[in-house]
C-alpha cells in the first residue's frame, strides 16, 4: 500500500534535518573497516559481502512466500517463522500486541549502554490471495539480514530495534501501534523496507521515500560504496509514514515504485518467489545495512 504526495510534501520534509544530529552520533566508516572506540577497543564493522547473505535472504523470501499472510492463522504462522529466524541469529524475539494484531521485534542493545535507538523494520503481512514474495517478503528478508550483520558488529554506539510490522496492508495498523509506544526523543532514525525485489531495467536503482536531508546524504554515501543508484520520492502510505507522523526522522526504501520499474505482480497471486531478482535484493540489503552500521559505528 503506497501513495504519492506531490512535491510540496517533499519540500517540507527536506527541511527536517534531525537525523543522527545527536552529539554522540558517529561519522561512520567504510565497508569492513576496523576502528577504535573511545575506550581503545578495536571495533569491527562487518564487510557487506558475507558468505551467508544470499542463502539468508533467499531462504527468508521462500519461507515467508510459501503462503499468503493475510488471515489471522496465516499471520500467526509468519510470526512464528520470524521469531524462529531471530532466535537462530541469536536475538530474543518479542511480540508487541495491539487490538487487531501483533508485531514481532527484537532489541539489539548498544555496547556502550546508550538507550537511544535506531529502528529498522518491514511489514510481513500480505493482501488476501497473494504470497507476497516481493510485497513484502523481500523487505522482511533484508531486515533479518541486517539483524545478522549486527551480530558480528562488536561495537554498537546505539541500540537497534528490529521489527516486523503486522497489518500494513490493512492501513498501517502495526507500525502505527509500534510508533505510538516509542519515546520520540530516544529514536535517532527509522528505516523501513518495502519491496526491493524487482529491477527489470538492471539499473540497480532504489527509491528513498521522504528522507530528511541527513538520511538522504547517508543513503547517497552508502550507494556509492555498494554501487547502487538512488532517487528521492515523495511516496508515503507505507510504514515509514507512521513514524514521521509522530515526529521521528524516517525513510522508506523501495524499488522504483515512482520511476515505473516496479513489479507487475503487485498484490497478485503471481507475486511469487521466482519473480524476485535475488541480486537486486542482496544489493538493497547491503545498501540499508551500510547505512545502519555506519550510524552505529564509533
Amino acid at each position: 500500500m503506497k501513495y504519492v504526495v506531490l512535491a510540496c510534501a517533499l519540500c517540507a520534509c527536506a527541511g527536517d534535518d534531525a537525523t543522527m544530529t545527536d552529539p554522540d552520533a558517529g561519522s561512520g566508516s567504510d565497508d569492513g573497516a576496523i576502528v577504535t572506540d573511545d575506550s581503545g577497543m578495536q571495533c569491527m564493522k562487518p564487510a557487506l559481502d558475507q558468505p551467508w547473505l544470499a542463502a539468508l535472504v533467499s531462504g527468508a523470501v521462500s519461507g515467508l512466500a510459501a503462503a499468503p499472510r493475510a488471515t489471522t492463522t496465516q499471520r500467526n504462522t509468519a510470526r512464528a517463522y520470524l521469531q524462529n529466524q531471530l532466535t537462530q541469529i541469536g536475538w530474543t524475539p518479542q511480540l508487541h500486541s495491539y487490538p487487531t494484531g501483533s508485531n514481532v521485534y527484537a532489541t539489539i542493545p548498544a555496547t556502550t549502554g546508550a538507550t537511544k535507538q535506531i529502528i529498522v523494520g518491514a511489514h510481513f503481512d500480505t493482501v488476501s490471495g497473494s504470497p507476497g514474495a516481493n510485497d513484502n517478503a523481500t523487505g522482511s528478508a533484508a531486515v533479518l539480514a541486517i539483524a545478522r550483520y549486527l551480530k558480528d558488529m562488536n561495537c554498537r554506539k546505539f541500540a537497534v530495534t528490529i521489527v516486523f510490522f503486522d497489518e500494513e496492508e490493512s492501513g498501517l495498523f502495526g507500525s502505527r501501534a509500534f510508533a505510538n509506544m516509542l519515546q520520540v526523543a530516544n529514536v535517532l532514525a527509522v528505516h523501513t523496507v518495502d519491496q526491493i525485489g524487482w529491477d527489470n531495467d538492471n539499473d540497480m536503482r532504489f527509491e528513498l521515500e521522504l528522507p530528511t536531508q541527513s538520511l538522504e546524504a547517508e543513503y547517497r554515501a552508502a550507494a556509492t560504496i555498494v554501487a547502487a543508484q538512488v532517487a528521492v520520492t515523495a511516496t508515503q502510505g507505507t510504514d515509514h509514514q507512521s513514524f514521521r507522523e509522530q515526529g521521528m526522522a524516517a525513510i522508506g526504501i523501495t524499488e522504483e515504485f515512482v520511476g515505473g520499474d516496479t513489479t507487475p505482480n503487485y498484490h497478485m497471486a503471481s507475486d511469487t518467489f521466482p519473480t524476485v531478482k535475488q541480486s537486486y535484493l542482496q544489493l538493497g540489503t547491503k545498501l540499508v545495512a551500510q547505512v545502519v552500521m555506519t550510524e552505529l559505528a564509533p
